[in-house]
């Protein structure tokens, strides 16, 4: 054999060699990683057993969920023991209220003049009892117009004529004016414009003073209830001072709560005290919302009554007031399909 094959045979020998040896080494390796793939699939030893680290967390959650329950017992029966008490104490309170109410009946209001009291009656022990009104909405927009000032038999008529439901205010008789009582029996529904002092404008008829007594005031009040019969409802005509007097405010209400009477407050001043005094009293305040004819124009008129029927339209009722004036009847007689979209009421279909 040639150097030169044995030499070549060598060569075949060293790289078999060494391929042999990087076979031994990769088995090597993968024999190295199977077994520490193996070891991260074992049991961990037996202190951290799945069993062990089970009941660890039992121990611990368990005490946890049994205070948890029991904090939502405890929470129930507090909350049931709470309501309980809490229908004890209404129905304690109602029984106490029932029997406050019928105790401040009783009450002499005139010794308690600053105390606001809401009560559903407010008379003296000789005093009659009245029960209260309460305000009736219906579905449709209510509107009351009261038509102040009237005096006479040609006032009646053009009233009249209109056809419409209207709320006529007759001033007490006097000598200027002596068949109102008469004239008002002719409609269904009236109600007596009462003269209060005025804080500037000089009445022609008697009027009722914030130094009137309390005897003076039922002396007058007394006299009108018996011309008018059915009258339930009284309004200002005039009275800037005079509702804005407190003292005389409360006089006032007293001797009409006595006589079954109910106010309404035309405002002809911004502090008028009736809100107060019908509060103290227990009484539902009624005051006027809309002028209708401060100005003597038709178009002014008109768009008043716009107003007005926006407001009860809006508020679910309204009150305006107006005066036996040629342009104001006018205006009315104009405006009838305007007042198809509300429904006309006499003050007594709104409180009843």
């Amino acid at each position: 054999m040639s150097k030169k094959n044995i030499s070549l045979i060598q060569k075949i020998l060293l790289l078999s060699i060494l391929i042999l040896i990087c076979v031994i080494l990769i088995l090597l390796i993968l024999s190295k990683k199977q077994t520490l793939q193996e070891s991260k699939l074992k049991p961990i030893n037996s202190t951290f057993k799945m069993e062990e680290l089970l009941e660890n967390q039992n121990a611990v959650f368990k005490p946890l969920e049994a205070d948890l329950s029991q904090a939502k017992v405890d929470e129930k029966e507090h909350f049931e023991a709470n309501l309980s008490q809490k229908n004890a104490l209404n129905n304690e309170s109602l029984a106490t209220d029932k029997n406050l109410s019928e105790d401040l009946k009783e009450l002499n209001l005139s010794k308690k003049q600053n105390q606001n009291l809401n009560l559903e009656q407010n008379l003296s022990k000789n005093e009659a009892k009245q029960e209260n009104l309460k305000l009736v909405v219906g579905q449709k927009p209510k509107l009351a117009i009261i038509i102040d000032d009237m005096a006479n038999e040609e006032q009646t008529r053009s009233l009249k004529a209109l056809n419409l439901k209207l709320n006529p205010s007759f001033f007490p008789s006097h000598t200027l004016h002596p068949n109102t009582p008469k004239l008002a029996n002719e409609f269904e529904f009236y109600m007596v414009h009462l003269p209060l002092k005025a804080l500037s404008f000089q009445n022609k008829m008697p009027v009722l003073s914030p130094e009137d007594s309390k005897e003076e005031i039922e002396k007058t009040i007394a006299k009108i209830k018996d011309e008018f019969k059915d009258l339930k409802f009284i309004n200002n005509h005039t009275g800037s001072l005079f509702t804005s007097d407190e003292r005389a405010m409360r006089k006032l209400y007293k001797v009409l709560d006595k006589y079954h009477l109910s106010f309404v407050d035309s405002k002809t001043i911004h502090n008028s005290q009736a809100p107060k005094i019908a509060k103290e009293m227990g009484k539902i305040y009624i005051q006027r919302d809309v002028f209708l004819d401060n100005e003597d124009n038709v178009i002014y008129i008109k768009n008043q009554l716009l107003s007005a029927v926006n407001l009860a339209k809006k508020r679910g009722y309204a009150i305006a007031i107006g005066h036996p004036k040629k342009n104001t009847f006018k205006a009315l007689k104009e405006s009838k399909e305007l007042l198809k979209s509300v429904e006309l009421v006499y003050l007594s279909e709104l409180y009843e």
